[in-house]
């Protein structure tokens, strides 16, 4: 049935399309609002002003009450506590945390509903969800509506930071295929009038069709542009091309993929504003954001984000590690001590917005797609080098072995040999002489099917890094 409701909509004409993008918007809005979103709203304005040391006692109050739901109530932690006999009391505080073993993904793939709290199983009541899958199967989680309208609460703040209150009109740029994939004539965009959302697609912005989301952004001049940075990049480079200096939304957030430093630079010159990045996870992990002043905070009240080495013991901040995360958010699928996927660089200090939260020096991308040498030396990321010579549009970085790296350009004008060669001694003076380079210039470079954009793909085995 879902399957033929699709074709339906594809088939419809436009205005029923946004007819139905309207009311799935009424149901999101109805999950993400609620009595619990506004009583963990007004509670987050306060605990973003408290003290350290308060913030640290509510911490560790959270994470008493997660630990003792999920021994309680979920099978998987029920049985850890049976074999290892393990306690919800051994748990006291975030000093405690390496009683906990890490919790990878295999065990999610393989039995998801092993996860999920006892009386939170209900068809009424979950949200079945999944991650995009990109480096792999794509892992099935859950949530309630509680634990959504928790999640969205901090959505809510964040956007509060920066002036955009949940009434305002906002341009999107996500994976969602609104629009027919073989559609070749505007609007590549449809209409949430219940979540005042404009969810222009990530799957359209071919060149011959840039004309028309600068045109319509022009016209609606959202207060809050946000979407995947590779999308907004897009965008904003055709922004640039054309001159265009009009566009001027309060605030632009990207979100869902790694921001590459270059396409900061651009999204922020075509829009006339910073960008803020957001940092989080399908399954509720964690939220990181920036703030004000630029820096990346970890907001404690969400979830624990831990940053361990290849030992699971904890790294120094400025060393980058496994991002491990425990939701303080989703009840109904508490997972602890969870590995992520991704490298993380923790940083120390303090912040002159004022706020207590940890903060993130780098968020550095999945481990999946860390680049390694044949000795097996990992490699810095890569993709700054583009962002220093001109006329490279975009770029991708593939390892299909240990000993070998094809970089895929889409280029704005022909490449001459004295830019290839100062590309090529970038790339090797990162890499050293082990990896064989190849470049290789293409018109463009497909996204995944979830519509993010991967700078960085690893074709190796597991083994092999």
């Amino acid at each position: 049935m879902h399957h033929l409701l699709e074709a339906a909509y594809y088939k419809s004409p436009v205005w029923v399309q946004n007819l139905a993008v309207s009311a799935l918007g009424y149901t999101l809005r109805r999950e993400r609002t609620g009595l619990e979103a506004s009583e963990l709203l007004r509670a987050l304005t306060e605990t973003e002003r408290w003290s350290a040391s308060d913030l640290q006692d509510h911490v560790d109050a959270q994470l008493r009450t997660i630990v003792a739901h999920a021994f309680e109530r979920v099978p998987y932690y029920r049985r850890l506590s049976e074999r290892t006999g393990l306690k919800p009391t051994d748990v006291q505080s975030v000093h405690d945390l390496a009683k906990l073993p890490i919790l990878e993904k295999e065990p999610i793939r393989l039995a998801p509903t092993d996860f999920v709290a006892a009386g939170e199983d209900s068809e009424h009541r979950l949200i079945r969800l999944s991650t995009s899958g990109t480096t792999g199967t794509p892992l099935t989680v859950f949530c309630d509506i509680t634990s959504r309208r928790r999640h969205y609460a901090f959505w809510v703040r964040l956007r509060a930071w920066f002036g955009i209150t949940p009434e305002a009109y906002r341009a999107t740029f996500f994976g969602r295929v609104v629009c027919p994939r073989g559609q070749d004539r505007p609007p590549f965009w449809r209409v949430d009038r219940f979540q005042r959302n404009y969810l222009f697609s990530s799957h359209h912005l071919h060149r011959q069709n840039l004309a028309s989301y600068c045109d319509a952004l022009r016209r609606l001049q959202p207060p809050e542009i946000i979407g995947y940075p590779s999308s907004l990049h897009a965008v904003a480079v055709y922004v640039l091309d054309r001159g265009v200096t009009d566009i001027r939304p309060r605030a632009v957030f990207t979100t869902a993929e790694t921001l590459l430093p270059h396409q900061r630079r651009a999204i922020e010159q075509a829009f006339g504003t910073n960008v803020i990045d957001q940092y989080g996870s399908v399954e509720m992990v964690h939220f990181v954001s920036q703030c004000e002043r630029g820096s990346y905070h970890v907001h404690p009240e969400h979830g624990l984000l831990e940053v361990v080495g290849p030992d699971g013991e904890p790294v120094p901040a400025g060393t980058p590690g496994d991002a491990v995360c425990t939701t303080f958010v989703n009840r109904a699928m508490p997972l602890l001590r969870y590995r992520l996927g991704d490298r993380v660089v923790l940083r120390d200090g303090s912040c002159p917005c004022g706020r207590n939260f940890p903060m993130v020096a780098e968020i550095l991308g999945r481990i999946d797609d860390v680049l390694v040498t044949p000795s097996g030396r990992p490699l810095g990321r890569l993709t700054p080098v583009f962002g220093q010579l001109d006329g490279i549009r975009e770029a991708q970085i593939v390892q299909p072995s240990l000993d070998r790296l094809v970089v895929k350009l889409v280029l704005v004008d022909a490449f001459s040999e004295v830019r290839r060669e100062k590309l090529l001694y970038e790339l090797r003076k990162r890499t050293g002489n082990e990896l064989r380079i190849d470049l290789e210039v293409v018109s463009e470079i497909p996204k995944e099917s979830s519509g993010k954009f991967r700078a960085v793909v690893s074709l190796l085995r597991a083994t092999d890094r």
